[in-house]
């Protein structure tokens, strides 16, 4: 039978007061949770653990009884002797009875979904009595899981689609519809979606072979960006045309954007790949409408083709009046 520093587990001072060891118990009791931890064995055993020895400090008469019982214990280990043979007795209750224990739980009363590592130790045991505090939660909780699982495998299997929207879609969010296992289907896209993220339909996946609800169907979300545009986040570019008089001489361009005609005012001797900036007309951030990105217009300086005879005169005079 092993001595277990309660002090230690909970890592906190032997003169620690009430207030600072229910936080502190809290604390790794959160952490610590079977339901937060469901495939970690050893973190189980840790909130058995830190169930155990709070169960013990927070009580100041037991508390009392085991900061006693600590120190004769470490002697008495210390001098060689069987551990067995120490005289608990003197300790555990009146005339060697023991004592029963009614965990309180520190998460909104009850013990309901806590699970334990198979009961307390045997230093606990021997000193406070075979009760377990979590009223036989270890079963109530494997029940729950089970019934859980059982739920879970009558449920119908999820299915997973791909649907595409246009970059002109995502500004502004769209309704699209769709038959699924011939039923229509309408789906809200989101402003500001990013390709790659799914959206999930529920009860729209397969149904159940045993009677249950059906599964979910999750919508892979595909953005075609076109020809000539660029997402980048929230910002959008895009690339134009412009011609060379325009460029030189200075004058006006019209754009046709995503969301509609723009005039720009175009300054002379532009240089090319020249980038005018929209401010606030680019892209929604994902769930936050009043977030919005930036539209850039690339210009891309184009030569004219098949010149006339007078055209070409008239460049050779350019020319030269340039040398």
């Amino acid at each position: 039978m092993e001595y277990k520093d309660y002090y230690q587990i909970l890592g906190v001072p032997r003169d620690v007061s009430a207030a600072d060891l229910k936080k502190k118990y809290r604390k790794l009791a959160a952490k610590y949770h079977p339901d937060k931890n469901p495939d970690d064995k050893s973190a189980e055993v840790k909130f058995k653990e830190l169930g155990e020895a709070y169960e013990v400090l927070k009580d100041p008469e037991k508390r009392k009884l085991y900061d006693q019982v600590g120190s004769d214990w470490k002697r008495y280990q210390q001098a060689g002797a069987n551990p067995n043979d120490f005289n608990w007795g003197q300790y555990a209750g009146q005339g060697g009875q023991r004592v029963h224990i009614n965990f309180e739980d520190m998460f909104g009363g009850g013990s309901r979904g806590q699970s334990g590592a198979g009961g307390f130790s045997s230093f606990f045991e021997t000193l406070f009595g075979g009760g377990d505090p979590f009223g036989g939660s270890q079963y109530q909780s494997r029940q729950y899981q089970s019934d859980a699982r059982r739920r879970s495998a009558a449920k119908g299997r999820d299915s997973e689609a791909q649907i595409r929207v246009d970059l002109k879609d995502v500004l502004d969010g769209v309704e699209k519809q769709f038959r699924v296992n011939g039923e229509k289907v309408k789906v809200k896209i989101p402003a500001g979606i990013e390709g790659g993220k799914r959206l999930k339909l529920k009860g729209k996946g397969q149904p159940s072979v045993i009677g249950g609800p059906k599964g979910d169907l999750y919508l892979k979300v595909s953005v075609d960006v076109p020809e000539g545009f660029e997402r980048r986040g929230k910002d959008i570019y895009q690339l134009v045309p412009l011609d060379l008089y325009t460029a030189l001489l200075g004058g006006e361009l019209k754009v046709q954007t995503l969301e509609g005609k723009v005039k720009l005012n175009i300054p002379p001797e532009t240089p090319n790949g020249k980038i005018f900036r929209l401010a606030g007309r680019g892209l929604p951030e994902f769930n936050k409408s009043d977030s919005k990105g930036d539209y850039f217009i690339k210009t891309e300086i184009y030569l004219p083709k098949n010149l006339s005879a007078k055209e070409k005169e008239l460049f050779q005079k350019l020319v030269k009046e340039r040398k």
